[in-house]
């Protein structure tokens, strides 16, 4: 009889580690994956855009100051117009990455936190799970 209750223990000690916590564990991982990607992808896409259009405004500006003038002075006043606009046109660049890069660290801030709640939750869980069925496996073995 006893012989039969430690099999029984043995089988339950195998049985513990439950395939289903662990499929749960990578989805949530997945999942979190996904979501920094999401997160990376759109601060990537941002960045384009902001380049670009940057990029389009100097093309603009160039354009302009190159433009033939009448007067000898004109030309001086075309390029420090041009110098002027380019110095605003490199502080708005300057705060739209530095905007970027903010959203993107609160996100990922955000989304690291809800991560390791998640993950402490399901290891929680499932220690839990694995420490009853020891004991349970422990008095059937005794």
């Amino acid at each position: 009889m006893a012989k039969q209750n430690k099999q029984s223990a043995a089988n339950d000690i195998q049985s513990m580690f439950d395939p289903q916590n662990y499929q749960s564990v990578f989805k949530t991982w997945a999942n979190m994956n996904e979501r920094v990607t999401a997160i990376l992808v759109d601060a990537g896409q941002r960045s384009t855009e902001i380049t670009s259009e940057t990029a389009n405004e100097t093309l603009a500006n160039l354009r302009e100051m190159t433009q033939v003038r009448d007067e000898a002075a004109d030309y001086g006043q075309a390029y420090s117009d041009f110098v002027q606009k380019q110095m605003d046109l490199a502080m708005r660049t300057v705060q739209a990455f530095a905007d970027v890069s903010q959203k993107t660290g609160a996100e990922a801030s955000q989304l690291a936190s809800e991560a390791g709640e998640t993950l402490a939750d399901k290891a929680t869980d499932n220690a839990d799970r694995a420490a009853s069925k020891a004991s349970s496996a422990a008095k059937k073995a005794a």
